[in-house]
């Protein structure tokens, strides 16, 4: 099965920029569509009362920077690929999967940080835990070392 729907998972690190160029290129030798897709992590979208800054205020904020920073990186990679932009605010994992449920993806690509031992075992892995608990393939990009 060919994919026709490939939805990339993006942020502002190398990895991700890496799993973005990798996943327009499959996009472009396959004909397929791309949702590239930022999630606004609620953690982040606490706020500072003390400072003004409320949680609406917040979330609205990360999700406004986010979404032009996808829209840029649409501009510089997509090549005529039909892109789609989602920003959903949430928990990382479940966002990203529930996400390539209801945009029915055929595949999810993804960067790494290529963590390993005590980091990895502390910060987890986003990578695997999409591999794990995704219903579609999923093409993992690492970084380089």
């Amino acid at each position: 099965m060919q994919p026709e729907r490939i939805l990339i998972v993006a942020n502002d690190s190398p990895s991700a920029l890496k799993a973005v160029k990798y996943g327009y290129s499959f996009a472009a030798q396959l004909g397929a569509k791309v949702a590239l897709l930022g999630v606004v992590d609620e953690a982040l979208t606490e706020g500072n009362v003390d400072a003004g800054i409320f949680p609406d205020e917040a979330a609205r904020q990360l999700k406004e920077k986010l979404e032009l920073f996808l829209n840029q990186l649409a501009h510089d990679y997509a090549s005529g690929v039909d892109t789609e932009v989602f920003t959903p605010q949430g928990e990382l994992i479940q966002t990203i999967l529930q996400t390539a449920r209801e945009w029915d993806a055929h595949l999810i690509v993804t960067g790494t940080h290529g963590r390993t031992g005590l980091n990895r075992l502390l910060m987890g892995s986003v990578a695997e835990d999409i591999l794990r608990h995704s219903t579609v393939p999923v093409f993992i990009v690492p970084v380089d070392k």
